[in-house]
């Protein structure tokens, strides 16, 4: 048979924690990929924010909220820009028809 070597998992200090805490907390980032940017299992991510007090489950699901909110903010803002747009060419146009109906 072969032996296999059992790896112990890697351990991180404290401030790798935070740092991975932080970035799913405050920046609003998804558990999965804060975890693979970091190589370390999501499940461990969730566990870190466990014995930190915070619920993983609300923490994902305020971070989807906010970044809905911050999307749809942002199309308003493109629409409203489009409408200003159309507004300024509808203007444009009315004014150029007043002038060929001149006599």
């Amino acid at each position: 048979m072969k032996e296999r070597k059992h790896e112990a998992p890697p351990r991180y200090d404290a401030a790798f924690k935070e740092g991975a805490i932080r970035l799913v907390t405050e920046e609003g980032r998804p558990m999965r990929e804060v975890a693979e940017e970091l190589g370390v299992c999501t499940d461990t991510i969730r566990n870190w924010l466990k014995a930190s007090g915070i619920q993983p489950k609300e923490t994902e699901r305020q971070n989807r909220i906010e970044r809905r909110q911050r999307d749809l903010e942002a199309e308003n803002r493109a629409l409203r820009k489009q409408l200003a747009q159309k507004d300024e060419v509808i203007e444009i146009l009315k004014k150029s028809v007043g002038i060929l109906s001149k006599p």
